[in-house]
């Protein structure tokens, strides 16, 4: 008889798989959906959950939220030792659409809503203009300014050696100088008419409200980006402007900065508007005493 041949041996088991430390994934700024290697974890509590029995090595790690950006990350495990791994969640389109519009309404509301802009579309004032001459010396222009509404402002330069007044209407802009300012002070005049008058903030909200708006990825500013122009903004805690960059086709951009805000009525006007290149020293500075809405003494 032929015998019969003995049984294979057994194939030898597999090694059991390393298990990893527990998995604790945190989101900010608000709870998210978390998925490990495909497999649906469930929603985080108070921006955290955590995940026991994964295997050692990569994992695919993913988080969602409604509004938000969804991340995807490869986060490497090592056997027996926990680990975190920390998510920031970036607003998506959408969300950060809708985030501007209320950071708008908020600067608004800050002013006095759209009565206290409009008491601010009359308006007149006295304060300085300083000005960077070319020897980077600085000159100062004690100033009192009309500014009716629409682009029409008048201002005065009173100087002891002299007198200027400029303007801009109907995109006009002039000036007039007499005394020792006639023929050297008209081009100073001039350009610092229309700076003043192009960086009027109740102008610049005005015009914001009918462009689309969307909020900066790092939350803290505001932008308005149109084919020709842009607009950024930076919002302080109370609700008004602080900074302003503002640039047009392919100028180098200027920048503005508010501060010292005034109570006029129910409304607020900048005490300080300082302009001039971002990371240079302000180039212009116009520094307001005092300033009246003509609506309301009027009515």
């Amino acid at each position: 008889m032929i015998p019969v041949p003995p049984a294979p041996p057994e194939p030898p088991k597999p090694p059991e798989p390393k298990i990893a430390g527990a998995l604790t994934v945190a989101c900010e700024p608000l709870d998210c959906v978390v998925v490990v290697q495909d497999k649906y974890e469930g929603r985080t509590a108070q921006g955290r959950k955590t995940i026991n029995g994964l295997e050692a090595g990569a994992v695919n790690v993913e988080v969602f939220a409604d509004g938000y950006e969804h991340i995807t990350r490869s986060v490497q495990m090592e056997e027996g030792k926990p680990r975190e791994e920390n998510f920031s969640l970036n607003p998506g389109t959408v969300l950060r659409q809708q985030n501007a519009k209320a950071a708008l309404l908020k600067v608004i509301t800050a002013f006095g809503g759209t009565d206290g802009l409009a008491e601010l579309a009359d308006i007149e004032g006295s304060g300085s203009m300083v000005w960077t001459a070319s020897n980077g010396g600085a000159e100062q222009w004690p100033m009192t300014f009309n500014k009716r509404v629409g682009r029409d402002l008048v201002t005065t330069f009173k100087l002891r050696d002299g007198q200027c007044n400029g303007s801009v209407a109907a995109k006009v802009v002039k000036a007039e100088c007499r005394g020792e300012l006639k023929n050297s002070g008209e081009k100073i005049a001039e350009q610092g008419t229309l700076l003043f008058l192009s960086y009027q903030l109740q102008d610049v909200l005005n015009a914001l409200v009918a462009r689309p708006l969307t909020m900066s990825e790092d939350q803290g500013r505001v932008e308005s980006p149109a084919s020709q122009d842009n607009y950024v903004f930076t919002i302080g805690k109370d609700g008004l402007i602080t900074d302003l960059i503002y640039s047009i086709g392919e100028e180098p951009p200027i920048r503005i900065q508010y501060s010292n805000y005034l109570t006029v009525n129910r409304s607020r006007y900048p005490g300080r508007i300082a302009m001039g290149r971002p990371n240079a020293e302000p180039a212009w500075v116009f520094t307001i005493n005092n300033v009246r809405s003509k609506l309301v003494r009027n009515q």
